[in-house]
């Protein structure tokens, strides 16, 4: 039998027909230009150790969403099939601009279908296949993820597997976490059997590594992993084991990654292994206080920049030299354009900035989309 199950109101039908679906092995698939229910498939995306991920678009609203066939085997475990229930709930709830939002999910037999928003962009995974991030780029996608795991704190909500697959980034740099609190299938090192530890390994806490289920904590701590692999551009752990590692993230104290990269900013280094602390007790509390530390770590870069610098004008000692009215009121326009990133980046510019059109200028250079600068350009003469 199949369900279809309505996010907003989560009332149960059974209308959809998939008769022309299709099994090989025990993964369902779709053709280009099937339709599912109100949904027409127009391209395949990818698969992974999660399942399989179509282009779909809806063919009232014609929006195009992205369509996810979650794999596990639902019908010998039927308790799992409740946690994902569970936990598609849980992110249905979740409403943040550096969240990919949930729109609807459907179960087919022993699988979920799940209709998420469309992330036009790269995965961090593939970002980082690259090289190292430059540093500011770095914290401000740091940044991101952080705003994020905060508002889903606050809720009570725990991602448990941070790592760069699950963080998506789109053209104009905007974060996209992904994939809360959802257990994974095997692929890529990682635990994820019920009752046992669940995440992926490279990126796992100690305490999730001991079976322990984890907290806000935990998040941070993967979290300064992701960090460290942003900004010097290698993990703090490998092996050559699962045990290794896990090891590795109980008892070994990594280098401090300035020890890696000479360059990069000694207080960056130092929130980084305050985030990596084995005693959750001695890490971050919370999401908002790592952010904090990388924040004045960006304005202190910024500042020697600046203050390095081959111009001879003069430079601002902003935000205090500006009226905050003022400078609160930019914050506000700038989040339609680029998020909660606003706030960080405004104050950033107005370090650089002597006048009121420079200081928009600067910020419409971080603005992706050509169309949106001219809007947020026009906003000056307010």
């Amino acid at each position: 039998m199949f369900y279809v199950v309505r996010v907003s109101s989560w009332s149960l039908t059974s209308s959809f027909d998939f008769a022309s679906a299709c099994y090989s092995g025990n993964i369902l698939r779709f053709d280009i230009g099937q339709t599912v229910g109100d949904y027409e498939i127009v391209g395949f995306i990818g698969s992974g150790g999660m399942g399989t991920v179509y282009r779909v678009r809806h063919k009232i609203s014609e929006r195009e969403e992205a369509m996810k066939v979650v794999l596990p085997d639902l019908r010998s475990s039927p308790d799992l099939a409740e946690r994902f229930i569970r936990e598609i709930k849980i992110q249905a709830s979740l409403s943040h601009p550096n969240i990919a939002s949930l729109y609807t999910a459907q179960r087919l037999d022993d699988q979920f279908l799940m209709f998420m928003e469309l992330v036009e962009g790269t995965s961090l995974h593939d970002r980082l296949q690259q090289g190292p991030v430059e540093t500011s780029e770095g914290i401000d996608y740091i940044a991101q993820i952080l705003s994020a795991l905060g508002y889903a704190h606050e809720r009570g909500v725990v991602h448990r597997d941070i790592k760069p697959r699950n963080i998506l980034l789109t053209r104009d740099r905007v974060v996209k976490l992904t994939d809360f609190g959802i257990a994974k299938a095997a692929g890529e090192k990682q635990i994820t059997k019920t009752g046992a530890a669940v995440g992926s390994l490279y990126y796992m806490s100690p305490e999730q590594v001991k079976g322990a289920h984890g907290d806000a904590r935990s998040d941070i701590y993967s979290t300064g992993i992701l960090t460290y692999e942003m900004m010097v551009g290698k993990r703090p752990f490998d092996a050559d084991s699962d045990f290794g590692i896990m090891a590795a993230h109980i008892h070994q104290i990594p280098s401090p990654p300035i020890d890696v990269k000479p360059s990069l900013p000694a207080v960056v280094s130092r929130a980084v292994m305050k985030a990596l602390e084995k005693d959750p007790e001695r890490r971050f509390q919370t999401a908002h206080e790592f952010r904090s530390a990388l924040a004045k770590a960006d304005a202190t870069r910024t500042e020697v920049f600046t203050n390095t610098s081959t111009k001879t004008r003069p430079v601002n000692t902003a935000p205090g030299s500006w009226d905050p009215v003022f400078l609160d009121k930019v914050r506000q326009d700038y989040a339609d354009y680029i998020g909660p990133m606003a706030r960080i980046l405004v104050d950033r510019m107005a370090r650089r900035a002597q006048t009121v059109e420079e200081l928009y200028k600067l910020l419409a250079a971080e603005i992706g989309s050509e169309a949106d600068r001219a809007k947020f350009l026009s906003r000056k003469s307010r």
